[in-house]
This record gives structure tokens, sequence and C-alpha cells, in this order.
């Protein structure tokens, strides 16, 4: 398995996590939780036109949906050794801890511009709670280019053309080079809210 994570992530950015890794029924609780939580989400709607290029390597840009950090069974699949036992075959560190995570709930016509995920990151985690969530675009052969080239060439396209399709998979996670990859999400065209669930790792033994 560490090989071709290894490999998968080299060439391509990404990582398959295993869905044996997760426990269904630890889905099931992340869901109940999930509802709970919604009540208290904040609106996370930065209105700033363009892509900012901020000194970590990130890159933000508009976006509009409601977050939550979660609960306790969030917590345990963020925490769950399984998980970090991907992230460090793929990335090739050798002690993955996960510095950042919650709950993305999208309404109808909700949206995110193309960005860079925050540039301590080293793998992002993320994956559908709910079926109906369309793929994520983004554009890996900009991977490696800097904050500043990515800007030059995005800063007045917020959906750029010729980017590929990146699913989101349904209680599956897969891993991707967020802090690297310009990426983004369209207005979620549904009649229904959709919730993402992100996870952020990095290496604290460096």
């Amino acid at each position: 398995m560490g090989s071709a994570l290894r490999r998968t992530w080299l060439a391509e950015g990404r990582a398959e996590v295993p869905e044996d890794v997760v426990e269904a029924a630890l889905w099931d609780e992340i869901a109940v939780e999930t509802e709970r939580c919604e009540p208290h989400a904040a609106v996370r709607h930065n209105q700033r036109p363009g892509l900012l290029a901020m000194r970590d390597g990130s890159i933000t840009s508009p976006q509009l949906c409601k977050v939550h950090p979660g609960g306790t069974a969030l917590n345990a699949l963020a925490m769950s050794k399984g998980l970090a036992e991907v992230a460090c075959e793929a990335t090739g560190r050798s002690r993955m801890t996960p510095i950042r995570y919650g709950l993305k709930y999208y309404q109808p016509g909700d949206y995110m511009h193309v960005h860079r995920d925050d540039g301590k990151c080293e793998i992002t985690f993320s994956c559908g709670l709910t079926p109906g969530l369309a793929a994520m675009h983004w554009l890996p052969k900009l991977r490696f280019l800097t904050t500043e080239q990515v800007v030059d060439r995005l800063a007045d396209t917020p959906y750029p053309d010729g980017g590929e399709e990146f699913p989101i998979r349904h209680r599956v996670l897969t891993g991707f080079d967020g802090s690297r990859i310009p990426h983004w999400r369209t207005p979620l065209d549904s009649q229904s809210r959709e919730v993402l669930i992100t996870i952020c790792f990095t290496d604290l033994s460096v």
C-alpha cells in the first residue's frame, strides 16, 4: 500500500484512502453529529475580489458556505491511526498530525473560488458526508509554480478553464496536495444542502 500511495502522490498529488481505514459506525456517528452542529455553524463569506497571496504560500479568494469544527466523532476520525498512516505513506513524512479539520455546509449556490490551502497543510483529506456533492475542480499541472506565478495566471478567473475534475467520494476520504495545487468549487447546483469534510495534516516533528 505504501509504495503505491507514494508513487501516486509524487506523480499526481493525490492519495486514495482505503475504505476499511474508517469503520462504518464512525461515519454514522459523524452524520448524527453533523446534524446537531449545523444550527451553530458560522457563515464564511469572503467577498474580496480576486486572489490574495499569503506569506505562507496559500492563496485566498471569495467563498460562501457555513463551517463548523465538528465534535467528538469528527475528532475521532481526524485522530485515527489509520488516516495518519496514509498521510505518512503518501507524503513520505515520519509523523503526521491533523492540524485543521471541520465541516463545510454548502447550500444551493454556495461556492469557493480557486485558491490554495494553508501552507502548513502538507496533505488535505476530503470527502462528502452527503452523497450528492459534485466533484471539486483542480489544476495539478500548476502544482509546482510559485504563489506569485499562480496569482498572475489566475487572478481574474474564479473558475479557470482547463481544470480537471477531482471526484468527492461519499464517506471515502481522498488526500490531495491542496497547499500547492489550485482548486475550487463551482456554485452548488442542487436543491438541497451538501456537507464536505476536510482534514489537513502536517509533520510537527520537523
